[in-house]
Formats: structure tokens, sequence, C-alpha cells
């Protein structure tokens, strides 16, 4: 029995439980950040918890519910599931990302005038 895919489909589980119920950071943001903004930024962070929380059952289901020689559909189904979570996850990310980006432009240019 794989015991790191385990390990890694429970932290991945805990992060997105994090990210979902107690994750405090983007909602700091809201004195510096545009309140629209800001709210899109707190709704991308729990919807990538939401995500994350989605994608550890499905990667545990990879590793130890399936089989590619006994059930090579359904193996196909769950890691094909998988690696759509995961680039869930990376575009929700990465407009988090670009949400940052913004607000340190904003930030520099407000600090230039």
């Amino acid at each position: 029995m794989a015991v790191l895919p385990s390990i890694l489909a429970l932290l991945i589980g805990i992060a997105g439980w994090y990210y979902l119920f107690y994750s405090q950071a983007a909602q700091r943001l809201a004195g510096v950040e545009n309140g629209r903004l800001n709210r899109m930024r707190v709704r991308l962070r729990r919807a990538g918890g939401f995500v994350l929380l989605l994608l550890a059952p499905c990667f545990f289901a990879g590793f130890h519910t399936v089989s590619a020689d006994e059930q090579p559909r359904a193996f196909v189904y769950v890691w094909l599931t998988v690696f759509l979570l995961l680039a869930t996850t990376i575009l929700l990310a990465m407009v988090d990302l670009g949400l940052t980006w913004k607000l340190r432009r904003d930030r520099a240019a407000g600090s230039e005038s």
C-alpha cells in the first residue's frame, strides 16, 4: 500500500479545509484593495479551497480504489477528474496572482503621486 499518496491526499484535504473555512488573508487586504476586487479574491480563495476538498478524495481514489488493469475506464475517469481539478486550482491561483500584481502596481503608482 502506498503511504505517500495517502499522506498527500490528506494534506490536500487539510489545505482545502483551511482555505475554505479559516483563511483570513484575503479579507485583511480589504483596507488596501478595491472592495469589488477584494470580494472576488475572497471568493476565488474559497472556490480554490472547495476544489482542493474535491481533489483530495479523487487523488486518494486514483491510487487506492481503481486499477488500470481491472477497471480501465473508471481509472481514466478518476485521473481525468484529478487533472481537471488540478487545472482548475492552477487557474484560480493564477487569477489570484493577477489580482495581487494589479494591487502592487496600483499601490506603486499611488505612492509615486
